[in-house]
């Protein structure tokens, strides 16, 4: 009777962690990841605040220190925001950060704090912006990113 009662409430703890997600979705990168190529999540939303991350595992294949990505969000009709991002993704000594599962480094990286949306449907679109020092084009291709993913979550009062 003690086991099922400590089961049910570890089982209800998970469920009350994650109460305030309303969106969360990963797409896979096989291989590289081209500079042209765009990652789309879509969803629909209610009029409110949200944060909203991005979200990104890599493998030891990832060679940079940063992440620069281009955020775009669209709704039916037209660009809301269009962002130019620069993530941290690697500590002083190469040392990549994230939360670490075997080989696979996961990172939760805000994208914005109390965006306000009104109710519809929306488009995020997510491309990488990664080159080398002193080049002027961009890389072609990317190694290391596993998966890219956006979450969305209601803002909670405080």
């Amino acid at each position: 009777m003690l086991a099922r009662a400590v089961i049910l409430l570890i089982f209800f703890g998970f469920l009350s962690c994650d109460q305030n997600k309303v969106f969360d979705n990963y797409q896979t990168i096989s291989n590289q990841w081209n500079k042209d190529s765009l990652i789309n999540f879509n969803f629909d939303l209610k009029a409110d605040r949200y944060n909203t991350f991005v979200n990104v595992r890599t493998d030891k294949n990832y060679k940079f220190n940063n992440l620069f990505l281009i955020v775009t969000v669209s709704d039916s009709t037209q660009v809301i925001l269009k962002d130019t991002l620069e993530y941290k993704m690697a500590d002083s000594k190469g040392m990549l950060l994230g939360n670490r599962l075997l080989n696979t480094f996961e990172n939760k990286l805000w994208h914005k704090k109390s965006m306000i949306f009104e109710k519809g449907k929306y488009t995020v679109s997510i491309q990488h912006a990664m080159r080398k020092i002193n080049q002027i084009n961009g890389l072609k291709s990317l190694g290391g990113i596993i998966n890219i993913g956006y979450r969305i979550e209601k803002e909670t009062e405080k």
